[in-house]
């Protein structure tokens, strides 16, 4: 072979050989810093340990140990995304300690770097700007204001923010008063909140025993829950075992209960006996002197000795110039002394009148026999028969938050044939009407074969009725069927107006499997379980007052336009969720799960979860 067909040859080899690598690299991703290079038998390599383009904060979802993925919560748009981890994708915690991904939690709020192309997590490190609030129950999520009240301090929070309940996407209405929370956020704002505790529910099996009334009379769970029986009532309770005790109207019954997670608690009131009311003398010193004192609304004498029932009692005290005490006073002996100071107005404490009982010490001033001593206190923790009068804090909200707008009522439409409860309270079947109070509250729905379902909705104080449309109850299946579980929670879509009854829009939900189970954890009482319902939206179409995830509308203004950017699937590129290489900005998240028209019958939580339709 000549020597100039060898050099062709040659020229040849090395011009396919630079063919095949310009086009396998066209065919690479554009990682900055990937290197690639031809081995000794002419093969190609790309190393892409440690290579991302793309970046993001965001919150976790969902972790997948198994398969080895991991769904994460954009917080800018508030959409879902899941990427692949193996064992090149470095995790660390917040000091850059290596971790492993069974350690994550979900909430947790982390800096992510990936690939968008595979979708494949290069590190993940949880952030050091953030900021954990562990568990509590001192939080207000539903505020009209697009805020939320943790522990006191204000953040901002909208429906962008992960709620997430027994691991699935839930709303801020779906979590109550007596849910315990675990919250995440970076500088003012919440990224996610996880219920790490959530309530069940207690009601008596009937409010008359021996032809004696028990509406009026107080039922307790370890100074937890301090409520006013009222009739057919039904109250939330924070899971857990609990001495309940029931006071007044010649009932003092104890026993010990359990309430489970979105089960109901039924109280088996034939155990209870009935006996003449006992009374107890109660001196009453107040300074200041000219003070007026007012128990179950009735005027009491001050400095000396007035006769009250057994049991527990609403108290007020007053003066002019004094921060107005709301108290209740329980009697449990023969003979008692309740001393209080009032605080000045201009003292410029931020006390008001429902600060904690805790602001009073136990004190025994007068040095007499057990019959007559002197004590104001806190409720016992051990057991709720105290031989003092004894004043607590009052356990529903203060008086003051809830304004009653005389002449406007509040209209619960739907699910039809539905038991109604406000804040425990039975209201009655739907279409429910009753008087109409401002501020944060519960609304319960219950109906036989049915999970019961509570809602925390906020009322605004404009003089205009108020109309709800919840979505339909999930019916409880059967016990084979326990095992099965919904991939996705129910529809939900609760429309809360100004507007005609005819016009607020409905949510369409669809059957969740479920159980229902009968037990008795005591004698004394018969616990009927209701798992848990699926989310909802509660949408009030009123003039910006509505909660986190309410879409807010003047009467006759409200849109019927459907935001569905919020309902799309997973984007192909993760980085389309916002990843710091995207180019566009999404969907604001301040619109996710708004829409009142659920004709795909897309779920409310999910929507504003972010989720996949």
């Amino acid at each position: 072979m000549s020597k100039e067909k060898i050099m062709k040859k040659n020229h040849r080899i090395i011009e396919t050989a630079l063919a095949v690598a310009i086009s396998f690299a066209m065919l690479t991703p554009n990682v900055p810093g990937a290197e690639a290079f031809a081995t000794a038998n002419k093969k190609i390599s790309i190393s892409m340990i440690g290579k991302y383009d793309s970046a993001d904060t965001a919150a976790i979802r969902d972790i997948d140990l198994d398969s080895k993925k991991i769904r994460f919560r954009n917080h800018a748009t508030g959409r879902t995304y899941t990427l692949d981890y193996d064992n090149t994708s470095m995790m660390y915690d917040a000091r850059e300690n290596p971790l492993s991904p069974s350690l994550l939690e979900i909430g947790q709020v982390v800096d992510v770097k990936f690939l968008k192309s595979t979708k494949h997590i290069t590190s993940l490190v949880v952030s050091k700007d953030a900021w954990t609030i562990e568990d509590t129950r001192d939080h207000e999520l539903v505020r009209a204001d697009k805020t939320a009240k943790v522990k006191g301090e204000l953040y901002k929070m909208d429906t962008r923010a992960l709620v997430m309940a027994e691991g699935e996407p839930a709303l801020a209405e779906d979590v109550l008063g007596t849910d315990k929370i675990k919250v995440y956020g970076v500088d003012n704002e919440i990224y996610s909140v996880v219920v790490t505790s959530g309530h069940g529910y207690v009601s008596l099996s009937s409010d008359t025993v021996e032809d004696r009334s028990l509406v009026g009379a107080w039922l307790e769970l370890d100074n937890e829950v301090i409520y006013k029986i009222s009739p057919n009532m039904m109250l939330s309770a924070p899971e857990g075992e609990y001495n309940l005790q029931i006071l007044g109207n010649g009932a003092n019954y104890q026993s010990k209960v359990s309430i489970s997670r979105n089960k109901e608690t039924v109280v088996d009131t034939s155990d209870i006996t009935i006996s003449k009311p006992k009374e107890g003398l109660v001196t009453f010193e107040i300074t200041p002197s000219e003070a007026e004192v007012y128990v179950d609304g009735e005027k009491q004498l001050t400095d000396v000795p007035v006769s009250i029932r057994y049991g527990y009692h609403a108290l007020k005290i007053m003066a002019d110039g004094y921060i107005t005490q709301n108290r209740y006073l329980k009697v449990g002996t023969a003979k008692s002394v309740v001393q209080i100071e009032l605080e000045k107005e201009d003292s410029g404490s931020s006390k008001s009148s429902s600060s904690a009982a805790a602001d009073y010490n136990s004190i025994n001033k007068k040095d007499k026999d057990s019959s007559s001593s002197a004590s104001v206190a806190t409720i016992p923790k051990s057991s709720a028969a105290s031989s003092v009068a004894t004043v607590s804090a009052n356990s529903d909200k203060p008086k003051d938050k809830n304004r009653v707008i005389e002449g406007y009522k509040i209209y619960v439409e739907e699910p039809e044939d539905t038991e109604v409860y406000f804040d425990g309270s039975y209201i009655g079947m739907t279409p429910a009407i009753f008087t109409k109070v401002s501020g944060t509250h519960e609304v319960t729905l219950r109906r036989d074969g049915y999970k019961t379902k509570s809602y925390r909705v906020n009322v605004d104080d404009s003089e205009d009725n108020t109309f709800y449309k919840f979505p339909e109850l999930k019916k409880e299946e059967k016990e084979s069927e326990n095992d099965e579980k919904s991939d996705k929670p129910s529809d939900a879509a609760t429309n809360a107006s100004t507007q005609k009854p005819a016009d607020a829009s409905k949510a369409k939900t669809a059957d969740e499997a479920a159980a229902k189970v009968t037990t008795k954890p005591d004698a004394s009482s018969v616990a009927t379980t209701k798992p848990k319902d699926s989310s909802a939206t509660a949408t009030t179409d009123k003039k910006d007052d509505s909660s986190t995830t309410a879409t807010t509308d003047k009467k006759g203004d409200s849109s019927d336009k459907d935001k569905t950017d919020s309902g799309k699937e997973e984007a192909t590129n993760p980085s389309d969720h916002g990843g710091k290489t995207n180019t566009e900005e999404g969907t604001d998240g301040s619109e996710t799960g708004s829409s009142k028209d659920k004709k795909d019958s897309s779920d409310a939580a999910n929507t504003a979860s972010g989720e996949n339709q």
